[in-house]
């Protein structure tokens, strides 16, 4: 039993080192996103969004990486573990940003 956790986590470990790589990213993005939406400046909006933008297709392009480093050896469960990867980089990305605009606008406000 013990042998067969290590082995799932050294199989997790590439998935986790792409994952926690883009959360980063992600996080940074939603922020500038987050801070731009409280701001009437369209400028800032049009250079957030275009980060956003920027981060959304290189995450959606690694896709394959993830599929390639999930812990399992059926391709359906692969390609679930890296839509499921996918979403929740996305959902993070939704969250931080709502975060940050509710902060600044009760700190504003």
């Amino acid at each position: 039993m013990k042998r067969s956790l290590s082995s799932l986590e050294d199989r997790l470990a590439p998935a986790e080192a792409i994952f926690f790589t883009w959360l980063l990213r992600v996080f940074a993005a939603a922020t500038l996103v987050g801070s731009a939406w409280i701001d009437d400046a369209p400028p800032l909006e049009l250079g957030a969004m275009i980060i956003a933008i920027y981060v959304a297709v290189r995450v959606a392009a690694q896709f394959g990486r993830l599929a390639a480093a999930a812990p399992f050896e059926h391709r359906p469960l692969r390609v679930m573990f890296a839509a499921g990867a996918l979403i929740l980089l996305g959902l993070s990305f939704l969250v931080v940003a709502i975060l940050v605009e509710r902060l600044s606008l009760s700190a504003v406000g």
